[in-house]
């Protein structure tokens, strides 16, 4: 008799769950680690730098991750990809136009480094640019 009203408990718990978070929520949970075109062209900081426009939406891709540290004690940033062409530091950001952002996708530093091998310890921004814009308006993907 315990264990069935152990079971009823933990049911309406998980039915709580689904009625507190939308599903709405729960998509744009899963999109924490990408800001989209629609995002960029959306944002208060369209007009700026990517950088303003990360800092804005999710200024987690501009700071080392808790607990990660160099040899020499200092903090490990993230490294900035462009088009798949690793670029170096993340004031790269500051000479793209947000408008010519198609995509902008954090990596943290465990997938960083089983895609880009050692040397990511502070993860990785991969920025896809737009390639150009196509008849019906969209903007194709390099």
């Amino acid at each position: 008799m315990l264990y069935v009203r152990m079971f009823v408990a933990m049911l309406a718990l998980v039915g709580a769950r689904d009625v507190t978070m939308p599903r709405e929520a729960a998509a744009q949970k899963k999109q924490r680690d990408l800001i989209t075109r629609e995002e960029i062209l959306n944002s208060a900081q369209k007009n700026g730098d990517l950088f303003q426009v990360i800092r804005g939406l999710r200024p987690h891709f501009l700071l080392a991750p808790r607990g990660i540290r160099n040899t020499r004690g200092g903090a490990r940033m993230p490294v900035l990809y462009l088009n798949g062409n690793k670029m170096g530091e993340l004031s790269g950001l500051r000479s793209i136009l947000a408008t010519d952002a198609f995509e902008v996708r954090y990596l943290d530093p465990s997938k960083a480094e089983d895609q880009f091998g050692i040397g990511h310890s502070g993860g990785a921004v991969l920025v896809q640019l737009v390639k150009g814009i196509k008849s019906d308006g969209r903007p194709q993907t390099p």
